[in-house]
């Protein structure tokens, strides 16, 4: 893991997994009914690649 390949590599795959469980979690709030209007949905929507892009960043910072 010392190699600068491994560790971008490593911190791709980290970043699409957070991605991934925080769009997860955004739909399993909407299947149990909360953010269904459009408005909520484009404000989940945002909030979610915020999100995503502040884990990618935190991932960042702990592997390297």
């Amino acid at each position: 893991m010392s190699g600068v390949i491994a560790k971008l590599v490593t911190w791709l795959i980290l970043s699409m997994l957070a991605y991934h469980i925080i769009a997860g979690i955004r739909h399993l709030l909407m299947d149990a009914g909360m953010g269904e209007t459009l408005q909520a949905g484009r404000a989940g929507a945002y909030a979610v690649m915020v999100l995503g892009v502040i884990a990618a960043v935190i991932l960042g910072v702990c592997i390297w």
